[in-house]
C-alpha cells in the first residue's frame, strides 16, 4: 500500500484547468441535435444533400456523427472524436449499484471527455444509445471544467478517506489490469450496500496508476472466508460507502448526478477512435512472426512494420472447490494500426471464420483450433482511448 495525504492527493488529481472549446462544443451540440431529429446516424445535411443529387453538397459534408453504440469498428467515414489525445483524470471499473447486475466502465479526461460503457451481466444494459442488449460500444459525452471539477473532488473524497487502501501499479492495456504487489488489497462491501462483485477506480500519477479496489463480500460464510483468504483490507465505513457510490453514480449515469452547468455536450454520441490495437492471442507462446505468417497476405502485410506490444499470461480453468489451475502459457500481440488501416486489415480477414461468443461484443476471427485444451488462436479489433491504451471488449469469463 502507498501512505498519502490530502496534499498528495491533489497533486496526483489536479483541477480542472483551462477553458472548453466552445466552438466545438456547440458544434458537436448542434450536430446530436439534427442527428436525433433526423433518427439516422447522418447528420441532417449530408441527408438534404443526397436528397436533391447535388454531388458538391455532398463533398462539402466533413462530419458523420454516430448518435449510438457500435461494436467493432466504425462505419467509414465516421469522425473521430477530437482531439485525438487526451490527459487521463480517472477511471472507474466494476459492477454497479446504480445500475444493478451491469459492470461499467469510464474514463474521464481532462478536457471533458467521458467515455464510458456498459456490459449486461445478467440484464439488459438499458442504455438507449447502446449497441445492443448486451454492450452499449464505447459513448462519449463531454463536461464543462466544473463538470470535471465536481467528478474529480469525488474521487479525491472517496480516496482520502481510504488512504490505506491505495495501491499503485503499472500503466497497463488489455484486460485483465495486472494485480498489484502481494495479496489484493481492498475495501470490503458489505451485503446489503447495492454492490456486488468487485471493481476498482484509478488514477495516473506519471507513468504509473494509483488504485482504488473493492470487493463485495455478500454470500455464505464460505464464500466470504474464501475472500478475506485471498485479500486484505477493512469493512467499508459507512462516509466510505457513501463516497464510493457518490463516485459509481457519477461514473455510472452521470447525467443524472450532475447540474447542467457541468455540461458542455450532454448528448451521447459514439465514440470513435482514432486508432485500433489488432490483437492475436494465442497458446502456447509462438512469436510474432508465426502468428503473421497464419494470416492471409495482404492482413499479415499490412501489420509487419506496425508498432506492437506483447503480453504474456496463463490459460486458467477453474476446478472443484474453487482450486484454479493453469494448463499452460499463453502470450497476446496487439499491433497498432489507424481506423481506416483497421478495414483494411479487417477487409483482408473476412475470410475468416468468426470468433463464437463474439458476436454482439466486437469483431473478431478464429485463426486456428485450440491444441491440448489451451486456448485457440484468435484475432480481434479494440480501440485505443484518448490516454493512448485500450482495454477488452470480447466477452469475460
Amino acid at each position: 500500500m502507498i501512505d498519502l495525504d490530502r496534499g498528495d492527493l491533489d497533486r496526483i488529481l489536479p483541477a480542472a484547468r483551462g477553458t472548453a472549446d466552445w466552438d466545438d462544443v456547440l458544434s458537436r451540440s448542434r450536430a446530436a441535435r439534427r442527428s436525433r431529429r433526423q433518427r439516422t446516424i447522418v447528420l441532417a445535411v449530408a441527408a438534404l444533400a443526397v436528397a436533391v443529387g447535388s454531388a458538391s453538397a455532398i463533398g462539402s459534408v466533413r462530419e458523420f456523427i454516430l448518435d449510438r453504440g457500435f461494436t467493432g469498428l466504425p462505419p467509414e467515414g465516421a469522425t473521430p472524436s477530437a482531439p485525438e489525445s487526451g490527459e487521463l483524470v480517472a477511471h472507474w471499473e466494476g459492477f454497479s449499484a446504480t445500475a444493478p447486475r451491469t459492470i461499467v466502465r469510464a474514463w474521464l479526461y481532462a478536457d471533458g471527455r467521458i467515455v464510458w460503457d456498459r456490459r449486461s451481466h445478467g440484464a439488459p444494459t438499458g442504455t438507449p444509445e447502446g449497441a445492443n442488449e448486451l454492450t452499449s460500444g464505447y459513448l462519449e459525452q463531454r463536461l464543462t471544467p466544473e463538470g470535471v471539477e465536481l467528478v474529480r473532488s469525488a474521487v479525491v473524497e472517496l480516496f482520502d478517506l481510504s488512504r490505506a487502501l491505495l495501491v499503485t501499479v503499472p500503466a497497463h492495456d488489455g484486460w485483465p489490469p495486472p494485480p498489484a504487489p502481494g495479496r489484493s488489497l481492498a475495501l470490503f462491501v458489505p451485503e446489503g450496500s447495492d454492490f456486488s462483485g468487485s471493481g476498482s477506480v484509478e488514477v495516473p500519477d506519471g507513468e504509473r496508476l494509483v488504485r482504488l479496489g473493492w470487493l463485495g463480500i455478500g454470500g455464505n460464510e464460505r464464500e466470504r472466508a474464501f475472500v478475506r483468504e485471498h485479500n486484505e483490507g477493512t469493512i467499508a465505513t459507512p462516509e466510505q460507502l457513501s463516497a464510493l457510490r457518490r463516485v459509481d453514480a457519477l461514473f455510472t449515469d452521470p447525467a443524472s448526478g450532475l447540474p447542467a452547468s457541468a455540461w458542455a455536450v450532454r448528448e451521447v454520441r459514439a465514440y470513435v477512435p482514432s486508432h485500433y490495437a489488432v490483437c492475436i492471442d494465442t497458446s502456447p507462446p509462438k512469436d510474432a512472426a508465426h502468428l503473421l505468417s497464419l494470416l492471409p497476405a495482404r492482413a499479415a502485410d499490412l501489420l509487419r512494420d506496425k508498432s506492437r506490444t506483447r503480453r504474456g499470461g496463463e490459460v486458467l480453468e477453474a476446478r472443484e472447490g474453487g482450486r484454479v489451475v493453469a494448463l499452460g502459457r499463453s502470450v497476446t500481440y496487439c499491433f497498432k494500426v489507424e481506423t481506416e488501416e483497421a478495414h483494411e486489415v479487417a477487409d483482408a480477414l473476412s475470410g475468416l471464420e468468426p470468433e463464437p461468443g463474439w458476436r454482439q461484443f466486437g469483431l473478431a476471427y478464429r485463426v486456428a483450433e485450440a491444441v491440448n485444451r489451451l486456448n485457440p488462436t484468435r484475432l480481434w479489433f479494440e480501440p485505443y482511448f484518448p490516454h493512448g491504451r485500450f482495454t477488452f471488449s470480447g466477452p469475460f469469463g
